[in-house]
């Protein structure tokens, strides 16, 4: 089994190179990335089989508060790292935001449980009502306090933040600092959900992500380009209305520009229910 601590080390000891250059071919010695799939329906039948047909290389699979409950876990898990995936656990509710019990509690459970190769922290804040008023600057402060911890409680197991791609907006500045550099301070890296469907130029995918992969490298930790491929009513957003082809014609660009910069660990595909159904 790939060891995750070890491509951290890899990844974070290579050369620091902008986020954005001419885009061409990566040579023969950059990786293309790891290719993750999110999986919202916990453990399903035919997720393990269509991943490594499909050469993703890793799993986010949903685990809500209780899952070790569940026996479908554990075997889904064991028999996805033994066919050579990676399972990261990922779940979180915008609420975590305010308080350290739900979320802290949650990583307890992950840690305890024992066989997931990381964890993916899917929170959100500024899904909830408080985003848009007075309160802002609080729920941003309570948030960053709840990652800490929970990074912290999560120990030696890596942790990765999800992050809209516009948290580098110096309106969500606090204590003189952007709040993607606050998340990267207190996580092992990010996933940025730069949900657009083409890559290159103005209001793209590439252009979205630049500023966090050099924070991103710049702090030693790692990003995953997250895109999307469900129906969500605003066709820029995903690649649904697009298809296969025409997303992956999109994703080698991305990976083109990324391929070799220090902390690029791969792209992240939102997510198997729709990705599964998508048109070729």
């Amino acid at each position: 089994e790939a060891n995750m601590n070890a491509r951290l080390t890899r990844v974070i000891t290579a050369v620091f190179v902008a986020a954005v250059m001419a885009v061409g071919a990566p040579s023969p010695a950059q990786a293309s990335g790891e290719r993750a799939l999110w999986v919202w329906d916990g453990p399903t039948e035919g997720v393990i089989e269509f991943a490594l047909a499909n050469g993703f290389s890793d799993l986010y699979l949903h685990t809500p508060p209780g899952f070790s409950q569940d026996p479908e876990y554990l075997p889904f898990v064991n028999t996805a790292r033994s066919a050579g995936l990676q399972v990261l656990a990922m779940g979180g509710d915008p609420s975590w935001a305010w308080g350290r019990s739900g979320w802290g509690n949650w990583v307890d459970e992950i840690v305890t449980f024992g066989a997931f190769d990381g964890i993916v922290f899917d929170v959100e804040p500024h899904t909830l009502p408080d985003w848009n008023t007075k309160r802002r600057n609080r729920l941003i402060r309570s948030f960053l306090s709840a990652l800490d911890d929970a990074s912290t409680r999560a120990g030696s197991l890596p942790t990765f933040t999800t992050v809209p791609f516009w948290w580098d907006d110096p309106a969500f500045k606090t204590k003189k600092r952007l709040l993607i550099e606050h998340v990267l301070n207190r996580t092992d890296g990010i996933i940025i959900m730069a949900y657009r469907d083409h890559a290159l130029g103005v209001d793209g995918i590439i252009e979205h992500s630049a500023t966090e992969a050099n924070m991103a490298a710049a702090a030693g930790k790692q990003y995953t380009v997250g895109v999307e491929t469900g129906f969500v009513g605003i066709d820029k957003v995903s690649f649904a209305e697009e298809g296969r082809a025409a997303m992956e014609a999109e994703l080698s660009l991305v990976e083109s520009t990324f391929a070799g910069t220090a902390g690029y660990r791969g792209i992240a595909i939102h997510h198997y229910g729709s990705y599964a159904t998508m048109a070729p």
